[in-house]
């Protein structure tokens, strides 16, 4: 996409100097960026963005157009830092981000920016990455009824005045399916994974498998890291082992 992106701009490097963004987690051995999507917008004013961009978003209003974009613009920053300058993410049939041979990755966007995580699979079993816009109280209200349990209901989402435990518990699961799609090879349903510990001191949470999803005893809980900054929340599972039960 970049090298893309740089036939259709000489100065699309200089361009994009300000669009960047500082990735929203600490990784180790790895690579992450974000980009603002409004500062993405200016600076490719001039660009039909469909010109670049495959085929099935063509047609796509330029906001969507411009989320793919930087998606696809962060992920390649994080594989040129890990030594791939000229890496590229690919698309599965059903849109699922397709990393190169050897690399785990994660892509993330909201209505203002894009995010994007990369690593060597080799130090990751499981990476995925999720960043949110705080949700509005009828979005806050659909997150209960249609992605929570009833566990969840009653641990976490009494305790606050906000919708700040709504927006948390959405990013994690979004987070924890990203990991655990490339091992499942499927979709996973919120109601099967459930948050059975969070620590907002600590900015830790842990989700693990409920009955429904066939996986109890199968795979163990794992950690979701997450950070509130304004408006924003993000999360990320980047788990060095094994998910699975020996």
């Amino acid at each position: 996409m970049d090298q893309t992106l740089r036939r259709w701009l000489p100065d699309a490097q200089h361009k994009l100097a300000a669009c960047w963004l500082a990735a929203p987690h600490e990784l180790a051995a790895g690579a992450g960026c974000g980009i603002s999507l409004a500062a993405l917008d200016r600076a490719l004013a001039e660009l039909d963005l469909a010109e670049i961009l495959p085929a099935a978003l063509a047609r796509a209003v330029r906001k969507r157009q411009l989320s793919f974009l930087a998606g696809r613009l962060c992920a390649e920053r994080a594989l040129a830092e890990l030594g791939y300058p000229n890496g590229a993410v690919g698309r599965t049939e059903p849109g699922v981000p397709q990393w190169p041979d050897g690399l785990v990755g994660s892509i993330t966007h909201h209505g203002e920016a894009a995010y994007a995580v990369a690593a060597f699979s080799s130090d990751y079993a499981a990476l995925g990455m999720d960043s949110e816009r705080l949700a509005r109280p009828s979005a806050a209200q659909s997150i209960r009824s249609l992605c929570c349990t009833e566990r969840e209901i009653q641990a976490w989402l009494g305790q606050r005045d906000d919708t700040l435990a709504e927006t948390l518990i959405f990013s994690a699961k979004e987070a924890g399916y990203k990991a655990i799609h490339p091992l499942l090879g499927r979709f996973v349903d919120f109601t099967e994974f459930e948050v059975q510990a969070l620590d907002w001191q600590a900015g830790r949470l842990t989700l693990a498998p409920t009955g429904k999803s066939g996986l109890l005893g199968r795979m163990r809980p794992f950690p979701v890291r997450f950070r509130c900054a304004g408006a924003e929340v993000h999360t990320i599972v980047a788990e060095r082992d094994s998910l699975f039960v020996a």
